[in-house]
């Protein structure tokens, strides 16, 4: 799947110079275009030849992050046919972004205005629709390999698995954010609980499906 849009390294770098700021502690309200420029290592001028707004800037790096990280996960899963390895490698994925990269986006996200949100889908419909048909397709995938090694059950249909997977696994996410809150300025990895909790995830998907 390619990315709707392509864009040039200046523009990466100002989007690049959005997550630095918001990591410093920065809103996208308190931002301005001068910031943003400062923080990419580029004139303000620059920025307006690429973008008209600061509100376009935000709208069209969430677009581009949001790609990214679909492009992560599907490199992260594309080469694995074991069942229980994909599984394991959706948990350890999902521990990565939460801890490396998930702040930047949930403030971003968070700072858009419903407008700007319904602006943002209009304008990138194409790539959350497929965004959303690859995830479905990875999870045909996974059935096939799960129903081959005898790890799905006869009688748990596609729509099933696909249920099971996304729910567990959102459960999964809302207990580590949890812990990460628990655990702020220290890494997720040395909480003793995560490994047990990353298994139990993986048992319950398991279970699910049988």
């Amino acid at each position: 799947m390619k990315q709707v849009r392509e864009y040039s390294e200046k523009e990466k770098s100002i989007f690049k110079g959005i997550m630095d700021l918001l990591n410093q502690g920065y809103r996208l309200h308190e931002m301005k275009v001068a910031d943003i420029a400062a923080a990419a290592g580029i004139g303000k001028g620059t920025v307006y030849e690429y973008f008209t707004t600061k509100e376009e800037i935000i709208r069209q790096a969430l677009s581009y992050y949001v790609y990214e990280e679909y492009e992560r996960f599907t490199a992260l899963i594309s080469n694995r046919q074991n069942f229980r390895d994909i599984i394991t490698a959706i948990i350890d994925y999902t521990v990565d972004m939460l801890e490396a990269r998930f702040s930047s986006l949930l403030f971003m996200v968070l700072d858009l205005g419903q407008s700007d949100i319904r602006h943002l889908i209009c304008d990138d419909g194409d790539l959350f629709t497929e965004i959303r048909a690859g995830m479905h397709e990875h999870v045909k995938h996974m059935y096939a390999i799960g129903r081959k090694e005898k790890l799905i059950g006869e009688n748990v249909t596609l729509d099933d698995c696909r249920l099971a997977i996304y729910g567990i696994i959102s459960a999964f996410t809302n207990e580590v954010i949890f812990m990460r809150n628990k655990w702020q300025g220290k890494q997720l990895e040395n909480a003793d609980s995560l490994p047990e909790l990353k298994e139990r995830a993986i048992r319950l998907i398991l279970k699910a499906l049988k």
